[in-house]
């Protein structure tokens, strides 16, 4: 540690003999750059003061920095300026505080300051002093043998869930875009609709036909005068029906063409084919030979509506617990044939 004392001893009398006879001095305009310490710790931080001396009746304009002094001197914090006036004369004083990083020799070259004279109206240049200082690295005891150490290798640490987390989410979304590409694959393989639209369950067709008679009995069609009308609705509902329940074109087949395809399934007992094939028939002449039914035929007709709707409508039948636990439809028709 002798030597390095020495040497910061010698470089600081150096510099404060560049000092002294760099030193800009126009009449009474002097300015001047200095540090607090000519050699300095690596890191370590120091200040650099710019100070510029003058009478009244002039102006100086002192240099400005922003991030470094020079290359290997940067700035921490730009302190305000002091300013400080006696008999006639000014002081200004500016100051910033410098660290470095880099070991060695460093100068701080000259540095403008631009002075005006009031009274001689005129400007003019002057240049500071340059300033020598050094920046030294840690120092090593080498007759301690404890002060000299191998560099430590990392220490392993445990893999943490959070660490994982990542990872584990990323595998599963590459494993579930895997998963959709396949599905999209063998549905376009097998020319699928990839998007299947869930139907809502069909009504039983005896409710559907029970809701509309129901709708029908309310509108009062035929108490209106509107016959034919009445008809048409109360045939459509009977028709609807048949083609849901038996499978049967009833829509686009005539009174005869439903009666015989009846007739070919022995679906319906005689006396039920009987009423249907009176009821549609009826219904016929109504509406293209403009008959005009009592009131008790048309409540009839209604009646019958109902009637065979409830004699051939599907329904549930739940088996006995020891035997399947499933639910079948079968179809009870009052007055069918054995």
């Amino acid at each position: 540690m002798k030597w390095i004392n020495k040497v910061a001893g010698l470089f600081f009398i150096l510099s404060v003999m560049l000092v002294i006879p760099q030193m800009s001095v126009q009449g009474q305009v002097a300015v001047s750059v200095k540090m607090d310490t000519s050699m300095l710790l690596i890191g370590d931080q120091t200040n650099v003061v710019f100070e510029a001396s003058f009478p009244e009746s002039a102006m100086v304009s002192m240099p400005v920095f922003s991030d470094t002094i020079i290359d290997k001197l940067e700035i921490i914090n730009i302190a305000n300026t002091d300013t400080i006036r006696e008999n006639k004369s000014v002081l200004i004083r500016q100051k910033y505080l410098v660290t470095s990083f880099d070991s060695g020799w460093y100068e701080i070259p000259p540095v403008q300051f631009v002075v005006g004279f009031l009274s001689e109206n005129r400007m003019d240049t002057l240049q500071s002093n340059s300033v020598y200082f050094g920046v030294m690295t840690m120092p090593i005891d080498t007759a301690n043998a404890d002060a000299i150490t191998d560099i430590k290798v990392p220490i392993d640490a445990p893999i943490t869930f959070k660490e994982v987390l990542p990872f584990a989410g990323i595998g599963l979304g590459v494993l579930l875009l895997a998963f959709l590409a396949y599905i999209l694959y063998l549905k376009l393989t097998k020319k699928e609709p990839i998007f299947v639209k869930k139907e809502k369950p069909k009504e039983p067709a005896h409710i559907v036909a029970f809701r509309d008679l129901e709708a029908l009995k309310e509108a009062k069609l035929w108490q209106k005068g509107q016959v034919k009308e009445y008809y048409s609705r109360l045939t459509e509902v009977v028709r609807v029906y048949i083609e849901d329940r038996y499978d049967i074109l009833a829509m686009e087949s005539t009174t005869d063409e439903i009666i015989d395809a009846f007739r070919l399934g022995r679906e319906l007992d005689r006396e039920l084919k009987d009423d249907l094939f009176d009821t549609l028939v009826l219904a016929d002449f109504v509406k293209f030979a403009k008959a005009s039914p009592m009131a008790d035929e048309n409540e009839k007709s209604m009646l019958f509506a109902y009637n065979f709707i409830s004699k051939t409508k599907v329904v549930e039948v739940l088996r006995d617990e020891d035997e399947v636990d499933e639910t079948e439809s079968k179809s009870i028709s009052e007055g069918k044939n054995e």
